[in-house]
């Protein structure tokens, strides 16, 4: 009876170190698979733009489109960390074909039928349906009130505040990071390169484990608010392939000139941007068909000297 009662308590202790192991490590990307499709939310931003514009979500670019407008559906999900009240700061731009420079009021609104829209939504993706997704989209009770300037400006800004209420997640992504703001600019622009040519070190040797190594954490959020139900897609072999075909002896080299820095994220985001050709982008790769484009937001976790690729 004894012996019995001790293989119990062992057996116990055992699946307990092993729970305990699973929420150390890899909790988070088992969860996705155990989160009901009906509970995979998805929240997104659908524009129907009449001008350029930039579109930031808690300070982190989301997309800048400088052409004529354009219709576009932005998923939120990758840099919404947790539930709460998240703020949404809309850049309206002049039009390619202004001959002042200026943003007109008309540009942004018109008539009912002419004018900015953007929709705030959110769904359940289902490729099994036409559209994409479950159900229909309200779209007449989730547009977010787009004011047009009272004058002619350079720019027009809006910031609106979004009520996220229904994710299945909170991942703690870049909430613990230093705040940059808080440092010598010219020291973390030195760093900041540094860390962007060892990158593109790694991709341009082909070194292709070791740049997938460095994006895991990264790579281990994005399955879980993805909602992808096998993280190992994002370094399976035919990704690591592709990554060195077009990568290995294929980077373009760093250049003050080519480079700027920029703080994101409230402060806690840094990443090196071009400055004209393929503005915004990160590093480049050429290839003799193609460009390709890799850009890294950056963070370090309180208490380390050591950046992290926490994402793009």
């Amino acid at each position: 009876m004894k012996n019995t009662i001790l293989l119990f308590i062992c057996l116990i202790n055992v699946v307990c170190a092993q729970e305990h192991k699973k929420v150390q490590g890899t909790a988070q990307v088992e969860n996705v698979n155990v989160i009901p499709k009906e509970k995979q939310v998805t929240y997104a931003i659908q524009i129907n733009a009449k001008t350029p514009y930039e579109i930031y979500l808690d300070d982190i670019p989301l997309e800048r489109f400088y052409e004529s407008g354009m219709n576009s559906t932005i998923e939120l999900n990758q840099y919404l960390l947790t539930n709460g009240t998240h703020k949404l700061r809309v850049r309206y731009l002049p039009r390619p074909d202004s001959k002042d420079g200026l943003v007109k009021p008309s540009d942004i609104y018109s008539s009912n039928d002419s004018k900015w829209n953007i929709y705030f939504l959110k769904y359940i993706k289902n490729k099994e349906k036409p559209l994409g997704y479950e159900g229909e989209l309200d779209y007449q009770n989730n547009e977010l009130l787009i004011v047009a300037p009272p004058e002619p400006v350079p720019f027009w800004e809006q910031t609106f505040e979004l009520n996220v209420d229904s994710l299945p997640y909170e991942l703690e992504g870049w909430s613990n990071g230093q705040n940059f703001n808080d440092v010598d600019k010219d020291e973390l622009k030195k760093a900041v390169f540094k860390e962007y040519n060892k990158i593109r070190d790694l991709l341009n040797q082909g070194k292709i484990d070791e740049y997938i190594s460095i994006n895991k954490k990264k790579y281990l959020e994005m399955a879980v608010c993805l909602y992808t139900e096998d993280v190992n897609t994002y370094w399976s072999e035919s990704v690591k392939k592709g990554l060195l075909n077009d990568c290995k002896g294929n980077m373009w080299p760093l250049s003050d000139e080519e480079y700027t820095m920029k703080i994101y994220g409230n402060g806690k985001l840094v990443k090196l941007e071009r400055i004209n050709q393929f503005k915004n982008r990160g590093l480049i790769a050429e290839t003799e068909t193609d460009y390709w484009y890799y850009s890294f937001l950056l963070y370090k976790p309180i208490g380390s000297d050591s950046f992290e690729i926490i994402r793009k």
